[in-house]
């Protein structure tokens, strides 16, 4: 028997990430830890939930439990307003931290051979406005870009010993996002000192073309490096050819991600099945 994988399946909404990781799993049932909240409305999903080959948990807090109308004042306000960060602590990442670790005696969780988190995108929101609240602040300086990169490095590594610990398939799903690099196309830079309200701000200007990447869609550094924490990498597509509809999964470096497969694959692209590419 194989060892327990951990993939992450990256691409834009609707390009089928949620719907392969649950339906096409090597390993059933798969037990979502449902942070997007909208398994439980999927049509896909209703007979694979019917069937018990589909549980879910559903993260219900929201972001910023704070007034909706208050909260958009707080973040147009200038100083000092803007250090305040939310009014309320928000409670995602402690509700979230405490399912995961109660998953190791959860019996569903355990009855399940796959565990999807779905998506980091949206639990980097809960990430975003935890630390905010801490740090008293909205605008994120260097100290709290630091402290999210750090944290999204400790949880993907925890989440993936966890599964592997208890003989599981670990599948995260997120969005993803362009990202400009300085490369050799890049024929100088121009350095500005901007107020930014807190004293000035550093702003480079590179001239000439950068190259272009694709990176996970969590801010920061994190962003770049998510691939380094799965042994699976893939991005997940749709082609629409006329009224001809494609979703396709493809598995190998495409020139602008990172992308990887530990299996021995014959071709770059498959259509968004692991009992196809896993064999």
């Amino acid at each position: 028997m194989r060892k327990p994988k951990t993939v992450i399946l990256q691409g834009e909404p609707g390009s089928g990430k949620s719907r392969m990781a649950c339906l096409t799993a090597t390993r059933k049932p798969v037990h979502v830890v449902d942070i997007d909240r909208k398994i439980g409305s999927a049509e896909w999903a209703m007979a694979a939930i019917e069937s018990k080959e589909l549980t879910y948990w559903e993260l219900a807090e929201p972001v910023d439990e704070t007034n909706i109308r208050n909260r958009l004042n707080t973040l147009a306000q200038k100083l000092p307003q803007d250090r305040q960060g939310p009014g309320i602590r928000p409670k995602g990442i402690d509700t979230f931290s405490e399912y995961v670790y109660s998953m190791a005696k959860d019996p569903i969780a355990q009855a399940a051979g796959t565990w999807l988190f779905d998506s980091a995108t949206a639990l980097n929101e809960h990430a975003k406005a935890h630390i905010s609240f801490i740090a008293k602040r909205d605008k994120f300086a260097f100290d709290q870009w630091s402290a999210l990169k750090t944290w999204w490095m400790d949880t993907f590594e925890f989440t993936r010993d966890f599964a592997r610990e208890y003989n599981k398939d670990l599948a995260w799903t997120v969005h993803e996002r362009v990202k400009e690099n300085p490369g050799e196309r890049v024929t100088g830079a121009r350095v500005e000192y901007v107020d930014s309200g807190e004293g000035k701000s550093r702003v480079v200007t590179y001239l000439g073309q950068q190259d272009v990447d694709v990176w996970a869609s969590i801010d920061g550094a994190f962003g770049g490096l998510i691939g380094s924490k799965a042994d699976e990498y893939y991005h997940l597509y749709v082609e629409v050819n006329g009224e001809k509809v494609e979703w396709k999964c493809r598995v190998q470096p495409d020139g602008r991600r990172a992308l990887r497969t530990s299996f021995n694959v014959t071709q770059a692209v498959f259509p968004p099945d692991f009992r196809v590419i896993w064999k």
